[in-house]
């Protein structure tokens, strides 16, 4: 029987006078296992929770670039009031005008617009209704709607 042990596992150390056994062995070896199974377990948790991070990343990266863009085109007529209507709702919808360009993000009544004239975004009330966009301007320039004008709109749709 050893008479010394090591500091971390307290396994059998014998001094000169010891008398050895198998039975200290026995219990080295059961001490050993049960530390190399106890580092191998906590590698494979680290490993699987490793995974599923990397997993999840994978996921969210995939929905990246998942849109769908169409484009469309309308020639004003004059009211202060245009509804636009789209397949789905979008994410995103951009209305291109001659001298402005309004932002609309899905199901806000917030846009943003940019004129020539500084004309500001509180001119500009959006409403949604299902995949439908509706904006009422102050006048028919502010409401992207100028007579015989020819106006772009790019819409986004999140397709993942």
């Amino acid at each position: 029987m050893s008479s010394n042990y090591t500091k971390n596992y307290r396994l059998n150390q014998w001094e000169e006078n010891d008398a050895v056994r198998r039975v200290d062995f026995n219990e080295d070896n059961a001490k050993i296992d049960a530390a190399l199974k106890a580092a191998a377990d906590a590698r494979a948790a680290e490993a699987s929770a490793r995974a599923a991070a990397v997993a999840a990343l994978n996921a969210a990266v995939a929905r990246r670039g998942n849109c769908q863009i169409q484009t469309s085109a309308y020639t004003g007529d004059g009211s202060t009031t245009k509804e636009l209507s789209f397949d789905a709702v979008p994410k995103l919808v951009i209305i291109i005008g001659l001298q402005a360009v309004a932002f609309f993000t899905e199901n806000s009544n917030v846009s943003f617009y940019i004129s020539s004239n500084g004309a500001a975004a509180a001119n500009l009330r959006v409403t949604w209704s299902g995949s439908k966009i509706s904006f009422t301007g102050n006048d028919y320039t502010a409401a992207m709607n100028r007579p015989g004008y020819a106006y772009e709109v790019i819409s986004f749709f999140d397709m993942s």
